[in-house]
């Protein structure tokens, strides 16, 4: 049977208790690096943002309807075409509602909690 040393041994000397992890407060922070956002970067909105990606899954399912009625009445050459601005569509709006289960996932967390 071998030794086991090192980081990951159990029970053995770790960097823990070999004194060579530092906390975070011994870190010095790096020159020029700053947790504030850039002088010219926008502030990120999660009002905005949510209202932009439902508006770009709404246009994604109107362009599939488009498509769907272009192939209809003979405009649209290949099926594929529309097929694919169907699936488009499809898991763009199961992405919004997981993303909107998640949000009341995370909401019903929080009211749970006791202060």
């Amino acid at each position: 049977m071998s030794s086991v040393s090192g980081p990951g041994a159990i029970g053995g000397a770790g960097y823990a208790s070999q004194g060579r992890l530092r906390s975070l407060r011994d870190v010095e922070p790096q020159r020029g690096f700053s947790l504030e956002p850039a002088s010219g970067a926008r502030e990120a909105d999660f009002g905005a943002t949510l209202s932009d990606v439902l508006s770009e899954v709404n246009d994604l399912q109107l362009r599939s309807e488009d498509m769907l009625e272009q192939f209809a009445v003979g405009q649209v050459e290949h099926l594929h075409d529309v097929v694919i601005a169907q699936q488009e569509a499809s898991i763009a709006m199961k992405l919004v509602q997981e993303m909107r289960d998640k949000l009341l996932q995370a909401y019903q967390e929080f009211m749970r909690m006791q202060v």
